[in-house]
């Protein structure tokens, strides 16, 4: 019985050959096409394939692991804190070198020339402009102070109107007080009364955290939080992302 059914198979395997080449002869590619493909479907269909349960079954290998979901390898403890220490070097050579530029305190600057002097070979920089005379131009001062020493990555300087008598003939102030951004020595952003006090007055205690928001938003600190209005003196400064 064996045998027989092994014969029959041949035979049928013949025919299905010369089936096939007859078809070639006669020009019928189209239909030897269908017929390879699914040959070639019913031999990938019927694979064993493992799926994420451990169990098998018989599938296409080109989409049964279509919707598998391929779990991130875990990252080695050892390389993952050798990774954070060489990120806090980075933080640590980058606050030394800020700190050697006068990061870390609002600066008060003399005249124009220190402040072009001060200002040019930093990355990231703010200038508050006042006049002394009024209580949001000292709110701004006491709140900028706090911010300088939480955010190290960028130069904190304030400049008194009778000491900038060229930058009041050369800007259009809305009114004080009032803080110009600058990146590499350039004035990029002009921020008057109207954007410094458009959430909050200087004397409300939400008055910091809108600021520091303001800040980032122009690209001057990283952070924006509301701990620069802490007067804690003993706070760590807060790291940068870059070196200016």
């Amino acid at each position: 019985m064996p045998r027989e059914r092994e014969l029959e198979g041949s035979a049928r395997d013949v025919d299905a050959v010369e089936d096939l080449t007859d078809k070639l002869r006669s020009g019928q590619f189209s239909d030897a096409i269908a017929a390879c493909q699914s040959a070639t479907e019913a031999k990938t269909n019927g694979q064993l394939c493992l799926q994420a349960d451990g169990s098998v079954k018989r599938a296409d290998p080109h989409s049964a692991f279509a919707q598998m979901v391929v779990p991130e390898p875990e990252e080695d403890p050892e390389e993952e804190l050798r990774r954070l220490r060489e990120a806090r070097k980075a933080q640590l050579r980058n606050e030394e070198t800020w700190k050697k530029q006068g990061h870390g305190s609002l600066r008060e600057l003399k005249d124009e020339k220190e402040f072009l002097q001060i200002i040019a070979p930093h990355e990231r920089a703010l200038v508050l402009l006042d006049d002394g005379c009024s209580a949001a131009g000292e709110e701004c001062r006491k709140t900028l102070g706090r911010m300088a020493s939480r955010h190290l990555e960028a130069q904190f300087c304030w400049l008194h109107t009778d000491r900038a008598v060229f930058l009041m003939h050369m800007v259009k102030l809305e009114g004080l007080p009032a803080i110009f951004v600058l990146s590499h020595g350039e004035v990029t952003r002009h921020l008057p009364p109207s954007v410094l006090f458009r959430f909050s007055s200087a004397s409300s205690p939400l008055f910091p955290g809108h600021l520091a928001k303001l800040l980032h938003a122009v690209g001057t600190i990283d952070n924006p939080d509301d701990d620069g209005a802490s007067s804690d003196g003993d706070r760590s400064p807060r790291r940068g992302g870059s070196e200016s």
